[in-house]
């Protein structure tokens, strides 16, 4: 069938240049990505919206705003905008969002998915169903130490509360 794919914006942000690109070396990666003071380097969050007859997707969903002042200071947040705002422009409610797909459940990808009502984190999308993998739910609900930092579960575990988490296990069509 026909699908409708746009790119969405929700915010830009900052990590060390070093942990993005592992084993090569900086003086080869700070060419296209030059660091800041404190060897950060830009990132986008750039997320998918997939429209289809009868259904309306996301694909990853940036960082959100749940942020305390502190954290934004640490990864450079920057909101010009946000991914529910980026939407509305292309005509999409949040309420309007049948399925939320996400590859991964690490801060920059999962941190939109919810938001902050009454001081505790809720659905961004109230009507859609959260996709992830089994193994990476599994990993990001027992993270290992090296990469605890990148997992906040206030992200996926309202889907949970609500009934609304699916588990995939492999190539899966949703």
């Amino acid at each position: 069938g026909q699908l409708d794919l746009s790119i969405v914006r929700d915010a830009e942000f900052r990590l060390d240049g070093g942990a993005m690109f592992g084993v090569i070396p900086k003086v080869l990666w700070e060419k296209k990505f030059p660091a800041d003071e404190k060897n950060r380097v830009r990132l986008a969050t750039n997320c998918l919206l997939v429209r289809g007859e009868g259904f309306t997707a996301v694909v990853e969903s940036g960082l959100g705003e749940k942020w305390d002042e502190k954290s934004r200071e640490i990864y450079a947040i920057e909101h010009r905008t946000t991914l529910p705002a980026e939407l509305a422009k292309k005509g999409v409610k949040v309420e309007d969002v049948d399925a939320l797909i996400l590859s991964h459940l690490h801060f920059d990808h999962a941190g939109g998915a919810t938001r902050r009502e009454n001081g505790r984190a809720v659905p961004t999308f109230p009507n859609a169903t959260l996709y992830v993998q089994a193994a990476e739910l599994a990993h990001a609900r027992s993270p290992h130490e090296r990469d605890r930092a990148s997992y906040f579960p206030e992200n996926w575990e309202p889907y949970a509360e609500a009934g609304r988490l699916a588990q995939l296990n492999g190539e899966t069509e949703i």
